[in-house]
């Protein structure tokens, strides 16, 4: 491996804090609170409930609540803005 300059390293590195910040920026794309958004009803939900949305939270990913035909409700995780996907 060829040897490389104080310049070239000093370059390097800043360009490595520079990618790391905007990968930090994209992760943090969705805020915990939805940006402008309006609380319209506040629910409890099932323990069980409460971990898969909060484990979708910490991925990044948006939920949402989507009501069936019926009264059903369904909690979505958006894509994610970086394009990855709650797998």
């Amino acid at each position: 491996m060829a040897r490389i300059s104080q310049r070239e390293a000093r370059r390097l590195r800043q360009r490595v804090q520079l990618l790391e910040a905007a990968e930090m920026k994209r992760r943090r794309s969705w805020s915990m609170d939805w940006p402008g958004g309006v609380n319209v009803e506040t629910l409890t939900l099932q323990p069980s409930s409460a971990a898969i949305v909060r484990t979708a939270r910490r991925l990044g990913h948006a939920v949402v609540v989507v009501i069936d035909n019926g009264d059903t409700a369904r909690l979505m995780a958006l894509p994610h803005p970086g394009g990855s996907d709650l797998v």
